[in-house]
């Protein structure tokens, strides 16, 4: 293989896999973001104010974020309802067909949103999937990340955010 092309693909390998707090090496993502659901409506992240909301950017030909869902959907049922946690699953790059009929044979809990021109990519810099934000209590984000966080890191961003969750 071509010695520049092996380095392109290793830069953009590594660049994929490293996570970070609090923004990321592309432009700082916001919660301050309006999508489309599935289900016919408009959501933000910041429509639950007070609330820390947990945002799972997604695509239904991502492997990895299959297994990130499972670890999200058993967090989601484990804290349940009222607590002052929300999910929101964000779709993108893929038109309402494609991901409706996903949700179809694979269900989420919480709301699908989505992307279908891929934009919120390209506005946070997102260069792989799955990638994880948590929007704090002041709708501020407090956590931004590529990669599969386990039940325990999830649950420790969401403390960090301001839940009360154990």
């Amino acid at each position: 293989m071509n010695p520049v092309l092996l380095l392109a693909l290793a830069t953009l390998v590594l660049a994929g896999c490293q996570g970070s707090t609090g923004g990321s090496s592309g432009p700082a993502p916001t919660a301050d973001f309006r999508l489309a659901s599935l289900d016919g409506g408009e959501i933000s992240p910041l429509d639950y104010e007070g609330e820390v909301v947990l945002v799972d950017f997604w695509a239904t030909w991502c492997g990895p974020c299959h297994k990130q869902a499972d670890i999200l959907e058993e967090v989601y049922q484990e804290l349940g309802d009222g607590n002052g946690v929300r999910f929101l699953a964000v779709n993108l790059g893929e038109d309402l067909e494609t991901v409706r009929d996903f949700v179809e044979t694979d269900p989420y809990p919480y709301p699908v949103l989505l992307d279908p021109d891929d934009q919120l990519s390209y506005d946070f810099g997102i260069i792989g999937l799955p990638t994880v934000m948590v929007v704090d209590t002041q709708g501020q984000v407090s956590y931004f990340s590529t990669g599969i966080l386990d039940r325990h890191r999830v649950k420790a961003e969401l403390r960090k955010a301001g839940a009360q969750v154990g």
